[in-house]
């Protein structure tokens, strides 16, 4: 089959590989129609020259990717709930998403067929979009997203445009953007966001204060960075704080500070989580009004998935997502 291989720092290339094969019960064979650039975890990997020291600790070389869907085409004796021939989506396997063929084990990660009539710029970055949403509901079911809720999204690269959406599907109140880039808020106000603000603007704070009349319920981090001294400014005793971005700290670090403000710690969610996100998904995507199709920016096919590493990694005033076509 053909795949896209990493060889080392920004050195990819399609190359013939044996197609992997089922080697226990509860594995899923599926034809790949779509992948997606994970804009972070992808580019820790392609533009690093010690790979396997960032997830999921391989070394090269090794098949690039782990957001994607496709058609099953065989299937082991223990995965009962599903079918030869059903479109699948998943979270998370640990990379090989970027090739014609791909094992996924049912046991370990949360998959979920898909209507038929999802688009492909959908169906290709509902890992991404499933991901996100676990992050939103407890094991037992309970979203931490409440009807009404205002909701700050802080970063509005892939991640945070899809919270937005995400927010809007669990019934928010108003939802909120903070972002740098002018592209990125444009996007997020064309994904029906009630109001951006430009966090290089010197006083950003006192532009929220303004727009809101209390403190928001839920403020989302999909930054990456440390937005600590906004949780502080904006976070109050039942304001739910949901860290999709790897902070460049350590939360646990960060416990005396949030209770001595009164704020309860982010609540870390697994794989019970995201088998009921995979579902409420999946849900969305079916009745059309998920509405995260604008996130895509670019597609291209298999043989040109270095230019879209590097359009993630170097073009972001133009970049959001950018969707692998590999066996549409």
């Amino acid at each position: 089959m053909r795949a896209a291989v990493l060889k080392g720092y920004c050195d990819i290339s399609i190359d013939d590989v044996a197609e992997p094969k089922i080697t226990n019960p509860g594995e899923l064979k599926i034809k790949v129609i779509c992948g997606a650039i994970c804009n972070v975890t992808d580019n820790k990997l392609f533009a690093s020259h010690t790979p396997e020291n960032n997830w999921p600790f391989l070394k090269p070389p090794f098949i690039l990717g782990h957001e994607c869907f496709g058609r099953i085409v065989e299937k082991g004796d223990a995965a009962q709930n599903f079918n030869v021939g059903d479109i699948v989506a998943y979270w998370t396997v640990d990379c090989g998403a970027f090739a014609d063929y791909l094992i996924i084990d049912a046991k370990k990660a949360a998959v979920v067929s898909l209507d038929a009539g999802v688009p492909n710029e959908v169906a290709a970055i509902m890992e991404m979009v499933i991901g996100a949403c676990r992050l939103l509901y407890l094991p037992d079911g309970e979203a931490l997203i409440k009807p009404g809720d205002d909701v700050a999204v802080y970063g509005l690269g892939p991640a945070g445009l899809i919270y937005i959406r995400l927010a809007k599907m669990l019934n928010a109140g108003r939802v909120f953007g903070v972002g740098r880039r002018k592209f990125r808020l444009d996007k997020a106000l064309g994904m029906g966001v009630d109001f951006v603000v430009d966090a290089g603007e010197p006083d950003y704070r006192g532009l929220i204060h303004k727009k809101l009349d209390k403190k928001p319920d839920v403020i989302i981090d999909a930054t990456g960075g440390d937005i600590m001294p906004d949780i502080i400014e904006f976070g109050a005793e039942n304001t739910r704080i949901i860290p999709y971005g790897v902070a460049p700290f350590s939360w646990n670090e960060k416990l005396d500070l949030l209770s001595s403000r009164r704020i309860a710690p982010p609540a870390f969610t697994g794989l019970d989580s995201a088998r009921i996100a995979a579902v409420k998904c999946a849900e969305w995507a079916k009745s059309g009004r998920l509405g995260v199709e604008k996130v895509v920016s670019h597609k291209l096919p298999l043989d040109q998935v270095s230019r879209g590493l590097d359009m993630c990694r170097l073009e972001r005033d133009t970049t959001s997502k950018v969707v692998i076509s590999i066996n549409e």
